[in-house]
């Protein structure tokens, strides 16, 4: 998912130079039409800095005024921007925070990497990766007036390493470090009591020089996450920065009651013509957090008072799919339905259940086609063999390793125990989601001979659970988007195991505790590949991890449904984070 910039570097050159990303289209008699393809991508990096330059262009029939209702059931895991990595609070932090780089898109599948805070989207000094030079735009403001520095941007970085703050992306932190356990070289401000980072320098108020030992072409991409949200130091508030952070975007906070609303208004010191991505027609943001999908969808199609300016966030449940497919126009004018990039996952433990026959005995159990039927059927996606979605570059398909089809095969499962009846805990999100989703997987399973016991969790609460290594749970749902589009995004973050941190550790992403010393060598090998030559490594691997190792149980890649009210403009699905983005919306 991504773009054009002003040095092409080694491999983003090939990756990106018009070219066309797009997935293959499955045929295992597990997918849906070419109708549910997603869009065919193309990225592009900027290469005239004026893409970079502000104000972002007028979208049309957009006018001034009007406030945006959001409605979820769950709030947010993190909004403090290094913290985060769950596109809702993406999406919001668009509006708040701005990031070295960041994706412009159009809607349609086209996607250009710009420079966000940075002039471009960066200048590969050597044309080898290895150094990267940023320069900050002058005039970017806070919500107070004062004006954005590299030092700040330094130290929101700096903060990505604190190894008392759970949560984000860990790109940046790897990359400077040179190592999967960064934390053994820098700790983080707050544990160090420190903020220099290594291999980042900042020089003056508005130079920064990341400095690598190895390349990292796709560095560029990694800056357009929230690591790089800029702080001033007297600003960070540390644990308590996850419920007021300091804006830098068209809005801030106005109020936010946790688990009940978040408030946003305009931020009168945002500047225009220095953002080429944003606007703020809007006079303010509202979430609203508890109602569950049905209530959501059955408000925002009634479009009563400001239901009438709303999302529906979560998706149209399956009890509404017929009436917001059914024909109405003027219901459909109002949906979004598009696939998205994110592919959903039972994770097992394999800490715990180490036996591969018997992870393969519950991806053989599993009734994934039952799990898709609860949220909507094809309405809601696609059923998955592949660690991978169908978007990423070099992404192949391949048959299901067990052979026990979409619907399950509980006779084929018991055979793989071999007389063995284990108890499994399953950790479900207390969501509509885990409450519709759970008992197919607890039935499913059981038929083959487990014994299930499910255990509900807030969903605020779940991730955190998960990614703590050494949970006491089995198997739980798990979902990943590419934060760009190539291998090089998903299977090191979820499968290799040199990432993975000690017992009692949080923020893994490899929730499945898998670690194979062979899929880790592969791993390293692929990654110092050109990222435009490495995309069938990544396909071999995705395939090797599951024939060899069957870590986790696909089951399907994610469509998105969702209603909006007829006065919402501009708003559109992202083909980058996979939810809808708000920077150019307006009320009618």
């Amino acid at each position: 998912m991504r773009p054009r910039r002003t040095v092409l570097g080694t491999g983003l050159a090939v990756l990106l130079a018009a070219v066309a990303l797009s997935g293959c289209e499955k045929n295992t008699g597990e997918t849906g039409s070419d109708a549910d393809r997603a869009d065919q991508q193309s990225s592009a990096i900027a290469t005239d800095p004026k893409d970079s330059q502000g104000p972002a262009p007028d979208v049309p029939g957009a006018k001034q005024g009007g406030v945006l209702h959001l409605i979820t059931e769950e709030d947010f895991e993190h909004i403090d921007p290094q913290r985060t990595y769950t596109v809702a609070a993406m999406s919001v932090e668009q509006l708040l925070v701005r990031n070295l780089t960041q994706f412009r898109e159009d809607g349609k599948g086209r996607l250009t990497l710009i420079g966000d805070l940075a002039e471009t989207p960066g200048k590969d000094v050597n044309g080898d990766c290895r150094t990267w030079e940023y320069a900050l735009k002058k005039g970017v403001r806070y919500e107070d007036g004062s004006e954005v520095k590299a030092a700040d941007v330094a130290y929101g970085i700096a903060r990505s390493f604190e190894e008392s703050l759970d949560g984000g992306a860990t790109y940046v932190q790897e990359w400077l470090a040179d190592s999967p356990d960064f934390n053994a070289v820098y700790k983080g401000p707050y544990s160090s009591g420190g903020q220099q980072v290594p291999g980042l320098t900042v020089t003056g108020d508005y130079g920064l020089t990341f400095e690598f030992k190895n390349p990292h072409c796709d560095l560029p991409f990694a800056l357009a996450l929230p690591t790089s949200a800029p702080l001033p130091q007297a600003k960070d508030t540390r644990g308590e920065y996850d419920r007021r952070i300091f804006s830098s975007g068209p809005y801030k906070i106005k109020e936010y009651v946790k688990g009940t609303r978040m408030v946003l208004e305009r931020n009168p010191h945002w500047d225009p013509k220095t953002d080429a991505l944003r606007h703020n027609y809007l006079d303010g943001v509202t979430v609203e957090f508890g109602p569950d999908d049905t209530a959501q969808t059955e408000r925002v199609l009634a479009a009563s008072g400001d239901d009438a300016a709303a999302i529906a966030w979560d998706g149209v449940p399956q009890s509404l799919v017929n009436q917001v497919l059914g024909g109405d126009r003027s219901i459909k004018d109002r949906t979004i339905d598009k696939s998205n990039p994110f592919v959903w996952v039972l994770s097992i433990n394999n800490d715990r259940i180490r036996d591969v026959k018997v992870r393969q005995a519950i991806g053989c159990a599993l009734d994934k086609q039952g799990v898709l039927t609860t949220q909507g059927g094809d309405a809601a996606g696609k059923l998955t063999n592949t660690l991978q979605a169908d978007t990423t570059i070099g992404w192949q398909d391949y048959p299901d390793p067990t052979g026990c089809g979409p619907t399950g095969n509980p006779e084929k499962a018991r055979e793989l125990l071999g007389g063995q009846q284990p108890k499994l805990v399953f950790l479900s999100r207390n969501t509509s989601y885990g409450q519709q989703t759970a008992p197919v997987v607890k039935e499913s399973l059981e038929k083959a001979g487990f014994q299930v016991v499910v255990q509900y969790i807030e969903r605020a609460e779940h991730n955190p659970t998960v990614k703590t290594r050494g949970n006491p749970y089995d198997i739980y749902v798990t979902n990943w988007a590419a934060d760009w589009p190539s291998g090089a995004s998903t299977i090191p973050v979820l499968y290799d195991g040199r990432k993975l941190g000690a017992p009692g550790s949080k923020g893994n992403n490899n929730s499945s505790a898998f670690n194979a010393e062979d899929v880790s060598a592969e791993i390293a090998k692929a990654e110092q590949l050109p990222a435009g030559e490495a995309g069938d490594d990544w396909a071999r691997i995705d395939r090797m991890i599951q024939e060899r190792y069957y870590p986790v149980v696909p089951m399907y890649q994610s469509k998105t449904l969702d209603v909006m009210g007829p006065k919402v403009g501009g708003v559109f699905l992202s083909d980058n984070i996979g939810t809808e983005v708000l920077y150019n919306a307006f009320i009618k």
